[in-house]
């Protein structure tokens, strides 16, 4: 991913700084400036809770050549690092300093594909902040049946890479890494906002999600803590929506 150049152009003091200190400072001062002011920075991607240690998983792409790498949640802003990745599932976790009000509850059994379409609900973190009565809101997009592994028809825009899948009962079902549009040269573009220029913005689109039971997997693997299990997390008529709000987390790239 190309970086999101934060520092401006201009001539420079003598002696001359290391060009990647003065980026890392660059970027950092305009997030935490904007913090301090209520604004935090728009963020690149999303990410999801895993733990009450502030552990954020997300998609690997969006994080995998920053310079820098902050997480972001309402006015906080923390920094983050990579703790481990997968290339094959292009997913990632973060450790940050953040303290979630929740973290998600990945769905425990590996589940018959449904015959049809299901409602489900995944958004960017950045759009999550601005949704109107969220509350009222029980899904945004629908599963695509006899497809492998779990794919959805969505909206979703550029910054939704790594948004939490959440079905009716609000377990995680997955996490958003790529669009997979039916075009064959529309296949493959993910979803960070850094990349949107190379994607197709508005409209329904089709996106692949990584599946809760690969997650579990790579998250074993690593040694990574998190809650699974098979009992609603929601009532019926509980939003999936606001619960998403609270669990999502901004991802920003330098």
């Amino acid at each position: 991913m190309p970086p999101l150049l934060l520092s401006s152009a201009g001539p420079r003091p003598r002696p001359r700084p290391r060009p990647w200190a003065s980026f890392l400072l660059a970027t950092a001062f305009a997030a935490l400036a904007g913090a301090a002011h209520g604004t935090p920075p728009e963020a690149n991607a999303s990410g999801v809770f895993l733990n009450t240690a502030g552990d954020v998983l997300t998609a690997r792409h969006a994080v995998s050549d920053c310079r820098s790498l902050f997480a972001l949640k309402d006015a906080q802003v923390a920094q983050a690092r990579v703790i481990a990745e997968s290339a094959e599932l292009d997913v990632a976790v973060l450790r940050t300093t953040l303290t979630p009000y929740l973290h998600a509850t990945l769905a425990a059994d590996v589940r018959t594909p449904a015959p049809g379409s299901v409602g489900v609900f995944t958004e960017a973190y950045a759009v999550l902040q601005r949704m109107p009565d969220r509350a009222a809101l029980l899904s945004n997009a629908m599963t695509v049946p006899g497809v492998e592994g779990l794919q959805l028809l969505s909206g979703v825009q550029p910054g939704a890479s790594g948004s939490a899948v959440l079905g009716a009962d609000g377990l995680l079902l997955g996490v958003v890494v790529e669009r997979v549009a039916a075009a064959p040269h529309a296949s493959g573009m993910v979803l960070s906002r850094a990349a949107s220029a190379a994607g197709v913005a508005g409209g329904v689109t089709r996106v692949r999600a990584v599946p809760a039971a690969r997650l579990r997997y790579f998250l074993d693997a690593h040694g990574i803590a998190y809650t699974q299990s098979r009992e609603p997390q929601l009532g019926p008529q509980q939003s999936p929506a606001a619960r998403a709000s609270t669990l999502s987390v901004g991802v920003l790239c330098g």
